[in-house]
């Protein structure tokens, strides 16, 4: 009975349906760029804060009270235009006595000349002493003196009056405010910022071994964060004679384009400055390379859609594009997006991206491969129920 049982157990082993083999691990998908020679021109940037090219703080220039304040915070004017007015009435009351006395000095040099006048006939006849005449002379001098002291005393109180309206020298905008109606204002007192923000500049410190040899006119590019994504043009104005001795860097002034006027006074920008002429170079987009023990290396895929992986020596990175000295060839293919899911010398999956180089494709390729796994998966738990 024994032997029966055991020959039919080895009868039902031997009838077991055998188990399916796993299904082979898709390659992983990846996205690739054929490496190319292009024209890549040297730079170098730095981060600065956006100024306005004229920016002044008007302030009082004869003592009185506010009487009115003609412009409000953020308005636009132009030159010449009012902008505060003080009490002139003191100025006024000054005037009217430098009128007087311009009379009185009239007055008094014409009594001096007809004096001198009648001195020198009476010298004729001989009626008075030659030393008469003199002293007659020197009075109309001091006569005509006093007169000519008078009147300029008139063109300063007068300049007073003048003074007393605040006017914009320049086109501008109305930054603050610094006083209000009925304050006193003395000499020097801060009164109205006016801001000109139709021409900005910024001064951003670069590396010496960079900038030192900058030219005014040398082309550059302002990236505003609260910009994101948009370039303004610029160009270099002065180059500082000497380096700042905190940073030990050297001050470069730069002026920017912005006619439409998006940018503003105070913004932080990334400067970005030409420092020579475009030159060839072999360039890869930053996700392409990858470090390994201190090693730059990439993902060359070869004719089979092998991934091999490379040693590189790349350069400097310039926005965002890294120019590579040794390690690829033109025409061949680099991953530049999936590098996390590659395994060296093993197959990968190239998929193309879109037109516009959106990543819906990247999106479609991990969930391709996610199903995959999940299939696979599937199988393995079923093969372990069975």
């Amino acid at each position: 009975m024994r032997a029966l049982c055991f020959l039919g157990v080895l009868v039902l082993a031997g009838c077991k349906t055998p188990e399916p083999e796993a299904p082979p691990i898709p390659p992983p998908p990846v996205h690739v760029a054929v490496v190319a020679r292009t024209e890549l021109v040297p730079t170098t940037e730095g981060v600065a804060t956006l100024e306005a090219a004229r920016d002044a703080t008007l302030r009082a220039e004869v003592p009185g009270r506010v009487l009115a304040l003609l412009v409000e915070r953020g308005q636009r004017v132009s030159a010449g235009a009012a902008l505060a007015r003080l009490d002139v009435g003191r100025t006024e009351v000054a005037l009217g006595a430098a009128s007087a006395q311009i009379a009185q000095a009239e007055a008094a040099v014409a009594q001096a000349e007809r004096q001198r006048e009648l001195t020198e006939r009476l010298v004729e006849r001989g009626g008075a002493a030659t030393s008469r005449l003199d002293d007659a002379r020197d009075g109309e001098r001091l006569a005509r003196a006093a007169l000519d002291a008078a009147r300029a005393q008139q063109r300063v109180t007068r300049r007073g009056l003048t003074e007393a309206v605040l006017r914009a020298p320049f086109d501008g905008v109305v930054a603050d405010r610094f006083v209000e109606v009925g304050e006193l204002a003395s000499p020097g007192a801060p009164m109205v910022r006016l801001v000109d923000t139709s021409s900005l500049r910024a001064t951003v410190l670069l590396d010496p071994r960079e900038a030192l040899d900058l030219r005014p006119g040398a082309r550059a590019q302002v990236e505003a964060h609260a910009r994101a994504g948009e370039r303004f043009g610029a160009s270099v104005e002065r180059v500082g004679e000497v380096v700042d001795p905190r940073t030990r860097r050297v001050p470069v002034e730069v002026r920017v384009t912005d006619p439409e006027r998006r940018l503003r006074p105070g913004l932080s920008a990334r400067v970005v400055v030409e420092t020579g002429e475009a030159e060839p170079a072999i360039v890869l987009p930053s996700a392409a390379i990858f470090e390994r023990y201190g090693q730059s290396f990439v993902y060359v895929i070869d004719a089979e859609d092998v991934a091999r992986r490379r040693p590189v020596r790349p350069g400097r990175a310039r926005a965002g594009q890294i120019p590579i000295d040794e390690g690829v060839e033109v025409g061949e293919r680099v991953v530049v997006a999936g590098l996390e899911r590659v395994v060296p010398d093993r197959p990968v999956r190239v998929v193309p991206r879109e037109a516009d180089g959106s990543p819906a494709a990247s999106r479609g390729a991990e969930r391709d491969e996610q199903a995959g796994r999940g299939a696979e998966s599937g199988d393995a738990t079923e093969r372990g129920g069975g």
